[in-house]
């Protein structure tokens, strides 16, 4: 129990059978992975790499990144919805939600980039492994793998024996109602040449988040009473996968895929932390707060031997649509009903866009119920050609790549009964209609506020690496990559909707590029020990601010880099039954993008506001670069299996992410800050014990017990300090599992978390509901208990 509350698996995946060759022991497994875009074995690798298994992720009930990433302690996580997470490598991060900044980690389904600024959760259904590359990869996977890329490896179609597979789940809890998994797996070897293999799956994880009653913020005038409901929260979750494998010939083959995920979030997994209960929000139109998430992939793989060179040919295409609800009630509407008081564009409160309450009222009581709403369309195309050869004195890998991708989105912020409130009378009456602008003819359908903006970006790139076998045991490798990136952004503002806002249109255009390079040094003193040293880049290409008003930082912004010295070992230990790697890392990040508000928009006249004319402008959120920041610390795995019986593991990252200067954003953030989201220790553990049995007349063959732990450090939500940041307590959540196997079938009984931890895992920073003495944060799932059962057929 004190090996498993330290420990978690790391770098390697452990064998699921005893190793017939071995004289009383069970030995660790070759972990074989592709991070390097060539099959590599892991503990060969001279850089930080974790793996985690097919069968790992079984055994540790991993279903989604929620689930999985407990087990990854150089990476953090935050997620309002399984369509809107942030990863975050080494803690390198400044905002947590960037809205022009690209992400500072990326993530990776097969051969493609799914990296947006909200990343879809990839459900864990017939999955062949987890890849976590720490650090920079700005070589091998460019834009955005600053400090770290996530790679999901799907199970490919096996041309050798027919195969299939159904997998059902079910579990439960005090706090929550009940929740099922269903996947299934059909493997088909059509020819000795062609295989296909289909995947389906249909789960549902019910809520742990009670809707409660409550009133308006302000003057409590409304109620949502009728509108209260427990365990609201609910996902679900349905999509599949058609994959092809035809060998051509002896030198070719292709491999094409199809993936689609429909996932439809009802309300969202955060609780207010100034009601008198836990796990429970305040919400007056809850059928308008859901995530829904739509997104298919489209991939071909083209792979061939040349004589001098194997070559592939990667080429994907993923769309996604998405939109995104959330009742305002008890926040953003009420917050901006504030400024019906204030002379925000007028010197008269009567003619402000704000003035939410009906029109023949005398009283400004502004008490509103609202909701905004996101509909977003996201595409990427990606092409990437590389030839790979492997020699007795020299390796060498070199690539093309080309990536084209599009967002576009709608957003509108709507109060009911907008259409008929003071604001549009003024509207109406051409009071809000200033500088030529007509006045329009259309009602605002309760929309007071609507953007709209469409991003369109051009990647192109080359990239190589050269490992020099200098001698025996000395291998040299030197990389780097040139990029080159260009962006076309359209940003439109109508206020009330239908009528264009003075500064409301708005077009930026960028072109960077740059070179990223790596190197290391390895040496292999034995078989069974890795000494290597590291330096490698990462980097986010600059851009273009949106151009409104007169801003008073630069429109332009440039590239950061991110610069990583490594150096690590890894070894294998009693004869195969053990491993153990070890990594000291100095990281800098220089001149490092940062989403601010520009202060041009600073009423004038007020504390802090620039002389007119650049005071007084529209609200502005842009990217600049602000300064110096670091990151160092230590990442250990060991895992072993020190008995027939025994396996166990552990893995741990100590960080010290922090900025190396002051910092002035909306305050002045001094040098020795935390970076938010950078735990200094997280750790994650599982001790498994597994013996041999002959229960239900001799068709079980093994049971096993396991108790898997994670901890993870306190940190910090926000960088600036304010009452919307918080220092989110430390946790640890823990697991146990009993098993019963036979070659064909498997039961698990589990119980998660096993302490009822109430885990803050993100405090979200806003103002709007600060300013009403409310909060939001999301938190884990409570104590569940359930049952899975898996039915294997054929091989």
């Amino acid at each position: 129990a004190v090996c498993a509350a330290l420990a978690s698996s790391n770098d390697s995946v452990v064998a699921e059978e005893a190793n017939e060759a071995a004289s009383d022991s069970r030995l660790l497994e070759e972990v074989l992975v592709t991070a390097t875009k060539r099959r590599a074995n892991l503990m060969e690798l001279p850089e930080s790499i974790q793996a985690l298994a097919e069968s790992q992720l079984k055994l540790a009930g991993a279903y989604a990144m929620d689930d999985y990433v407990r087990y990854i302690p150089s990476l953090s996580y935050v997620s309002l919805a399984p369509g809107q997470a942030k990863i975050t490598f080494r803690g390198v991060t400044a905002n947590v939600f960037t809205l022009v900044s690209e992400p500072t980690a990326a993530l990776y389904l097969n051969e493609q980039s799914l990296t947006m600024n909200a990343l879809p959760s990839v459900r864990m259904v017939d999955i062949e492994r987890i890849e976590a590359l720490s650090g920079p990869q700005g070589t091998l996977y460019g834009a955005s793998a600053q400090a770290g890329v996530l790679r999901i490896v799907t199970n490919k179609p096996n041309h050798e024996a027919f195969d299939a597979s159904f997998d059902v789940m079910y579990r439960t809890g005090a706090e929550s109602a009940a929740s099922y998994d269903l996947h299934g797996m059909l493997n088909l070897p059509v020819s000795e040449n062609l295989a296909i293999r289909l995947v389906g799956f249909r789960a549902e994880e019910d809520g742990y988040i009670d809707n409660v009653f409550g009133v308006t913020p302000r003057f409590g005038l409304f109620d949502n009473a009728g509108a209260e409901e427990n365990n609201w929260n609910r996902t679900d979750y349905k999509g599949g996968r058609v994959a092809a494998s035809w060998l051509i010939n002896d030198r070719w083959a292709v491999d094409a895929s199809i993936i689609h995920q429909d996932t439809r979030a009802e309300g969202y997994s955060v609780q207010d932390p100034t009601l008198d209960r836990a796990l429970a929000v305040v919400r007056f139109l809850p059928d308008r707060e859901f995530d829904d998430s739509k997104w298919t992939q489209y991939a071909v793989t083209f792979e061939g031997d040349l004589g001098f060179a194997d070559v592939v040919s990667a080429t994907a295409y993923f769309t996604r649509d998405w939109t995104y609800s959330e009742d305002t009630s008890t926040g953003y509407a009420a917050y901006f009903g504030t400024f019906c008081y204030s002379s925000y564009y007028y010197d008269w409160s009567q003619y402000s866009r704000y003035c939410f309450q009906s029109a023949d009222l005398g009283n400004y009581y502004n008490d509103p119920i609202g909701y905004r709403q996101n509909v977003q369309k996201d595409t990427k195309f990606s092409q990437e050609l590389r030839l790979v050869s492997q020699g007795p004195v020299f390796d060498w890998l070199a690539g093309l790549f080309y990536e084209h991708s599009d967002e576009h989105w709608d957003f509108d912020t709507l109060v009911l009964g907008y259409d008929e409130s003071r604001s549009v009378t003024n509207y109406f009456a051409g009071n809000l209609v200033s500088r030529g602008n007509p006045i329009p003819t259309r009602l605002p359908d309760d929309v007071w506020w609507f953007s709209t903006q469409s991003t369109d970006r051009t990647q192109l790139a080359a990239f190589g690496e050269i490992t020099w076998h200098l001698a025996e045991a000395w291998d040299v490798t030197l990389g780097g990559r040139w990029f080159d990136q260009s962006t076309h952004r359209t940003f439109w503002i109508e206020q009330p909707k239908y009528n264009l806002r003075d500064e409301g249109v708005a077009t930026s255009e960028s072109d960077v590029d740059g070179f990223v390079p790596k190197f290391s040094v390895a040496y292999t003193p034995s078989q069974n020990m890795l000494l290597y040293a590291l330096y490698s880049e990462g980097f986010r290409p600059g851009g273009v601010n949106i151009d409104r008003g007169m801003p008073v930082n630069p429109i332009q912004f440039d590239s950061d880099i991110l610069e990583n010295i490594e150096f690590g070992t890894k070894i294998t230990l009693a004869d195969g039954r053990a491993r153990l790697t070890l990594s000291y890392f100095d990281m800098s990040w220089d001149d490092y993008q940062l989403d601010v508000v520009d202060p041009s928009s600073k009423p004038c006249g007020s504390p802090g506001a620039l002389p007119p004319p650049s005071c007084g402008q529209s609200f502005l959120r842009i990217v600049a670069n602000i300064g110096q920041a670091s990151s160092k610390g230590f990442e250990l795995g060991f895992d072993a299996v020190p008995s027939e019986n025994w396996e166990v593991g552990l893995n741990a990252t100590w960080i010290d992410a922090a900025l190396d200067q002051d910092v002035e954003v909306s305050v002045v953030v001094p040098a020795g800050t935390r970076l938010p989201m950078s735990p200094e220790l997280k750790s994650s553990a599982y001790a498994q014990y597994e013996w041999p049995v002959n229960w239900f007349g001799d068709r079980a063959e093994t049971a096993y017990a396991r108790l898997q732990w994670s901890y993870v450090g306190d940190m910090y939500n926000f960088i600036e300090p304010s009452d919307q940041q918080l220092l989110m307590p430390s946790y640890n959540i823990g697991d146990f599992r009993f098993g019963i196997n036979s070659s064909q079938w498997s039961v698990q009984f589990f119980i998660n978390n096993l302490t009822d931890e109430r885990a803050i895992l993100f405090g979200i920073p806003s103002q709007s509901r600060f300013t009403w003495g409310h909060g939001e944060q999301t938190v884990n799932r409570p104590r569940e208990f359930g049952l899975r059962y898996i039915r294997k057929f054929g091989r």
